[in-house]
């Protein structure tokens, strides 16, 4: 069977499961519109398109050798501080004076992109967590949009310089260490801490107690590596005891890998998602922190976050 028949054939088969556990179902998901993930076919519409900036999220190396045509370059170093440990969401200040330096303004359109499956979802947190919600990101990344034949410019654009007001750091996207070790130390039902690193280094350094394991790869088809489809999304996470009406801590290593479940998520109508963003760095740093391994395993040395 061929790559797209397999696809088909796969989609068929968890459209007939997803008719049987929502017609049982009571769960409620909220509509996402418009989508926060766009496909690389339609990001011809947007290139040159007044009123968007398309963003490559890449290192200044790769976006050099070869990038869409008129798009800006903002690395993930650039919407990232490393204090008091790595991949924090950086300053109000910081993110007005990048944003506004790349022609993006509170009215524009970011399409965003990138070639690891995180750089530009955790730029769509960061302006969700300032305030801009008008922003997507390409489905497949760079890869995806290389095989459209849509990144083969490499031309440095020079913006206008616009005006970027973030706003206050949006505390419904974002948790703390101190409601993390709240859950803990007493669980509530309603909430989950969903860790999304593998399950190989649970082995190696362990987890935060009463977090769900949940591999962040689990939101993409492994082959073209795209975001999967809303109903496999749901069926995924719905077996895994993850309900919509339940509030979700996500976290990682360094917060990276969490943000594109975040997009996946908010895509398959969950709202109540944040992201810890001291991760499991700051949290496995703190030796006050309890750590949970597997069964004969023997904890971690505490680690430096410094």
């Amino acid at each position: 069977m061929r790559p797209l028949a397999k696809k088909i054939a796969l989609l068929l088969v968890f459209a007939l499961l997803a008719a049987g556990l929502y017609g049982c179902s009571s769960h409620t998901f909220v509509q996402t519109e418009p989508s926060l993930i766009l496909g690389a076919k339609e990001l011809s519409e947007y290139i040159g398109k007044d009123g968007v900036v398309i963003v490559d999220t890449r290192s200044a190396d790769e976006y050099a050798a070869g990038h869409v045509q008129g798009a800006v370059n903002i690395p993930t170093d650039e919407i990232v501080i490393n204090v008091p440990v790595k991949n924090m969401l950086t300053s109000q200040k910081k993110i007005e004076k990048v944003m506004g330096a790349n022609g993006i303004s509170n009215s524009t359109t970011v399409i965003a992109y990138d070639a690891n499956k995180m750089g530009a979802s955790r730029l769509l947190w960061t302006l969700f967590m300032y305030g801009h919600r008008d922003v997507k990101v390409v489905d497949g990344g760079f890869d995806a949009i290389n095989a459209k034949g849509l990144a083969s410019s490499t031309e440095i654009p020079a913006p206008p310089e616009a005006v970027f007001t973030a706003g206050e750091p949006a505390s419904n996207w974002l948790a703390t260490q101190e409601e993390v070790l709240a859950q803990v130390n007493t669980p509530d039902d309603n909430r989950i801490l969903l860790d999304v690193r593998s399950m190989e280094e649970y082995y190696e350094a362990g987890k935060v107690p009463t977090s769900v394991i949940m591999d962040y790869n689990t939101n993409f088809f492994t082959g073209d590596k795209t975001f999967k489809t809303v109903d496999i999304t749901r069926i995924n996470y719905l077996q895994e005891g993850i309900y919509p009406e339940q509030e979700i801590i996500l976290y990682c290593q360094t917060s990276l890998r969490a943000a594109p479940v975040f997009v996946q998520l908010y895509e398959a109508g969950y709202r109540n998602i944040r992201i810890y963003d001291g991760a499991y760095l700051e949290w496995s740093s703190n030796s006050g922190n309890p750590i949970e391994m597997p069964a004969g395993a023997a904890a971690p040395a505490a680690k430096d976050a410094s």
